[in-house]
């Protein structure tokens, strides 16, 4: 049975909140039809073999906080009707075959971002200043694409990562599904919270992060092809854990003012 049948015209799917389909070896192309379930506020659809591009109808998901698309055979570009899903929290786009350049949209429209993984896809361009606007961003993937030109100067504008202690609180406060917002807004009593989860490249081998949100923040943009020195501005997040800018074509001296930045537990 095509298990995305439940999306099409069907109204008992209207009121659909979370949909995990993640590892079940689903096949084919994603369904145009996410406008039935327009309610939902987390979709994983990870570790699948899905294939063809990402629909425009997505873009009608406009309540959605967490979009994981990671581990398929997705191609072409990420579609401009997404940027009408200025909620997200989390958007997890990983080791799929995506390409062209990081739409500006990504960092105007997508402010409330904390997680955003592009890592290992056919990703091209410099990458855009507009990705300084994400103040609440913690976790940054672009590792293993094809970007050039130099890193933007204007990191030190991510808020998030510029102070030494995670405001657990505020984090926990926006990341509220079932407990908060399924009561709320659906009347849905469901007794528990859906926890997010990673696959973070950890000093040199991927590992599995649950609520990675309230333990690192971590910036890798490593196996791509950026060019120039490494921007004094890195230096001004204090609260980096992690940093790979490994197998590049970097050159010049690593700031000395790197010393500085007293949570660095890897760099690479």
């Amino acid at each position: 049975s095509d298990l995305f049948s439940v999306l099409c015209g069907n109204v008992t799917a209207t009121n659909l909140a979370t949909l995990d389909l993640s590892d079940n070896q689903l096949k084919g192309q994603l369904p145009d039809c996410w406008k039935y379930v327009h309610r939902l506020l987390f979709l994983d659809l990870s570790n699948n073999q899905l294939s063809g591009k990402i629909p425009i109808s997505m873009g009608t998901l406009v309540k959605l906080e967490a979009l994981v698309l990671r581990n398929n055979s997705l191609m072409g570009e990420l579609p401009s009707s997404l940027k009408n899903c200025n909620n997200l929290i989390m958007l997890d786009v990983s080791e799929n075959m995506l390409s062209g350049r990081i739409p500006s949209w990504v960092g105007e429209s997508m402010q409330q971002l904390i997680i955003l993984i592009m890592r290992g896809n056919h990703f091209s361009g410099n990458l855009p200043f507009h990705l300084c606007y994400l103040k609440r961003i913690q976790l940054l993937d672009l590792s293993r694409n094809k970007f050039s030109e130099g890193i933007p100067t204007c990191l030190n504008k991510f808020k998030a990562l510029s102070e030494e202690n995670i405001d657990r609180i505020e984090i926990e406060s926006r990341i509220h599904w079932y407990n908060t917002t399924y009561y709320e807004n659906y009347s849905i009593y469901s007794g528990g919270s859906y926890a997010l989860k990673v696959i973070w490249m950890w000093k040199g081998a991927d590992r599995s992060f649950i609520r990675p949100e309230l333990i690192l923040q971590s910036i890798d943009l490593s196996c791509n092809y950026l060019t120039g020195e490494i921007p004094k501005e890195i230096t001004c997040m204090h609260g980096l854990v992690s940093l790979n800018l490994s197998r590049n074509n970097l050159s010049g001296e690593i700031p000395s003012e790197i010393g500085n930045l007293r949570s660095l537990d890897s760099l690479d």
